[in-house]
């Protein structure tokens, strides 16, 4: 499924490009086009067109159906995603679940695609968060990750 799912992403991020970052595709004329099934775009337009990584995705089914894309734009030009965290209910308490590095890597591919990093820049910064995650003690995960990327996007502000 990657190479297709690389296929349709590729053909969406060019024509959000020529359309000026806002796009409404037919699914069925999108499949037509690319020679795939339409549930193959619902699933790149869940996995690589979701809020986290900076899009806004609005869909409907059936007859007249569209799908409409919208890129959201940061709050400010200067304002860079923070790594979420996430809270586990458990019954009357909450806990932060621990970050992991998919987390981080949402930030990252956030940070790419606002152009803030390079894609070097990106694989540094991944290798550093997944050395961290893997010698750090799960009670202080996240507080190190938080710290480290806030230096890092406090150097990226710099610049």
């Amino acid at each position: 499924m990657s190479m297709i799912a690389d296929k349709i992403e590729k053909f969406i991020l060019d024509r959000m490009r020529e359309e000026q970052e806002k796009l409404i595709l037919k699914r069925n004329e999108l499949a037509d086009e690319l020679d795939c099934a339409p549930s193959q775009i619902s699933y790149v337009l869940s996995t690589r067109f979701s809020n986290e990584r900076g899009f806004d995705v609005e869909s409907r089914r059936g007859l007249g159906g569209y799908i409409r894309i919208t890129k959201l734009n940061p709050e400010s030009s200067d304002s860079l995603p923070a790594v979420t965290t996430y809270r586990i209910y458990e019954g009357q308490n909450t806990v932060d679940r621990l970050i992991d590095i998919k987390d981080v890597d949402q930030s990252l591919f956030q940070l790419l695609q606002a152009e803030k990093i390079t894609r070097r820049e990106a694989q540094l910064m991944h290798n550093s968060f997944a050395t961290l995650i893997k010698n750090t003690d799960i009670e202080h995960r996240n507080n190190a990750i938080r710290e480290l990327y806030a230096t890092m996007v406090d150097t990226l502000r710099k610049e």
